[in-house]
Parts: structure tokens; sequence; C-alpha cells
């Protein structure tokens, strides 16, 4: 039971963190943005800073379609938070991927309940690729951190995974 308990903090403590730096960016950019400051070139032809607000999800899908994306956000966050409750893995991998994944869709979802559009403001210059945030960058790391738990540690196991509830204190 202390393992769960370790894990949960761990879990609540880097959502919190991911949120945190997400609006604070979010924040920052947008007011040095509009107060007439124009693009930034971080690394030139690489790496840029460039304000957007984007009504969609990744890649504009869903473009002006706010009320949609909340609900599937929403219902995300509700269905990842019932099984992690009921999956209780203290991984380090699952610990990550998961924390990264539920503070990065807060962080966008803050942005579309109060604004009505995600403030995006990195942009990758070297490709055609569209500008993005922390949020989103928190989102693919934890997908990935997820899926090599999957890959590493869940799907070798043919055996029902171990209840960290179960382990000694």
């Amino acid at each position: 039971m202390k393992k769960y308990y370790i894990s949960l903090i761990i879990k609540i403590s880097l959502i919190a963190l991911m949120i945190l730096i997400d609006i604070l960016s979010k924040v920052y950019f947008e007011n040095y943005f509009t107060s007439g400051n124009d693009s930034i070139a971080l690394i030139d032809r690489v790496l840029g800073l460039t304000y957007i607000k984007n009504t969609g999800a990744a890649f504009g899908i869903l473009g002006g379609n706010t009320i949609l994306l909340l609900i599937f956000t929403i219902l995300f966050l509700l269905v990842f938070v019932f099984v992690d409750f009921h999956y209780k893995s203290s991984n380090g991998w699952y610990i990550a991927g998961f924390s990264l994944m539920v503070g990065g869709a807060i962080g966008n979802m803050i942005d579309r309940l109060f604004l009505g559009y995600v403030r995006d403001f990195i942009e990758l210059r070297f490709i055609d690729f569209p500008i993005f945030n922390f949020a989103d960058i928190f989102l693919t790391v934890g997908v990935i951190c997820y899926m090599v738990y999957l890959l590493f540690y869940e799907f070798r196991n043919n055996d029902k995974p171990k209840d960290i509830t179960e382990d000694e204190e």
C-alpha cells in the first residue's frame, strides 16, 4: 500500500508541474508577442517562436470544434484515470507516461475551456510542421513513455500485473 501512495504523490506532483510549466509558458509568450514583438528565431532555420491561436487539435484537426475537443479530452482523462486507479503500476515508465499525458491534456484543456483555443508558440523551421506548445510535447513524450512501458514491461509479462497494493510495506 505504501508504494501505491508514493507513486500517487509522484504522479500528482508531475501532473501539477507539467500544467504549471505549460500555463506559465503560454502566458509569457502570449504577453510577449501581443505586445508588438514579431516571431523569434532561436536557431536560424531550425527553431523559432511564433505565437498562434489554435482552435483545433494536433495538425489543426477538428478546427473550430472546441466543445467536441473538450468532450474528447474529458472522456480521455476519465477513462485514463479510471484505468490507472484500478491498475496501480509503480513502474517508472508507466508513471512518467501517465503523468505527462494527463498533464499535457489538462494544460490544453484549460486553454480550450477558458479561451476557446490553445496557445501555441514553438515552431520547427527545418520541416513543415505545425506550431505547438509544451502541453503537446508532454503528450507526445508521455505516449512514447507509455508505449515503452507496454512493449518492454507489460506485454512481455504474460501474467496478470501485480497490484502494488499487495507489495510489502
